[in-house]
């Protein structure tokens, strides 16, 4: 191995990492792809809070408010994976007008490219991923688009409640597009980068009961209901 001529190498596993060594294989290329974490399999992935600290890498504090830093790897996981591993499973689009903040801001520079140019790699990638969203929903701020694999997620009794004054306010919203399955796997395309451990981070609010790795372990599962992710207008 170590004297074999390869056309490329990809540090890290993660979730760019892992794409892109898929993309280049499938083009022909002769790729490497170095991991220093272990291969987790899918029943290694246990939801719990103690457990998932397992696969959180140790990273620097940063400085999210007042004096005190706080080290944050919720974001991220240690194998392969990456941050699929553990993250909060949010796959946002960038607004139409974000791509011209200077043509209508006069701030920073515009892109080279518009959201016209990206729209098809984002649907691609919400297949690819297997995502839950309402594309017809965010038709309120973007153009039409392909719909996601899966309707949006389920919201709490109290994400109706806010549903329900932005909506005396005025406030539009949409679900936000999530890379968690809202449906059973049966008849669902299972999710490919599913929220992993994710529930370690927020375990009162993961829809675990839908996530194709949750362990079934002695005790029953949590009935808790999927939390519907908003985003407002």
């Amino acid at each position: 191995m170590a004297n074999e001529k390869v056309d490329v190498v990809i540090i890290g596993a993660g979730c760019s990492g892992s794409v892109f060594a898929s993309v280049l294989a499938k083009a022909g290329k002769k790729v490497v792809l170095i991991e220093s974490g272990p291969d987790w399999q899918l029943t290694d992935l246990v939801s719990s809070e103690m457990w998932g600290r397992r696969i959180r890498p140790a990273g620097a504090p940063i400085l999210l408010e007042g004096k005190n830093p706080m080290g944050y790897a919720g974001q991220a996981g240690w194998g392969v994976g990456g941050a699929a591993l553990h993250y909060f499973a949010n796959h946002p689009r960038y607004l139409v007008n974000d791509y011209k903040i200077k043509s209508e801001h006069n701030r920073a520079l515009d892109w080279p490219i518009s959201y016209q140019d990206v729209a098809p790699f984002y649907d691609r990638v919400a297949w690819d991923v297997g995502m839950s969203g309402d594309a017809k929903a965010e038709e309120i701020w973007r153009p039409a688009g392909q719909a996601y694999p899966m309707p949006p997620m389920k919201s709490f009794p109290n994400g109706e409640v806010w549903l329900k004054g932005f909506k005396e306010l005025g406030i539009r919203t949409a679900p936000a597009p999530v890379a968690m399955n809202s449906t059973s796997s049966r008849g669902a395309r299972p999710a490919f980068m599913t929220a992993g451990a994710m529930s370690a981070a927020r375990p009162a609010r993961s829809p675990i009961r839908s996530s194709p790795i949750w362990v079934k372990l002695a005790r029953p599962m949590p009935k808790c209901a999927p939390c519907r992710r908003l985003r407002a207008f």
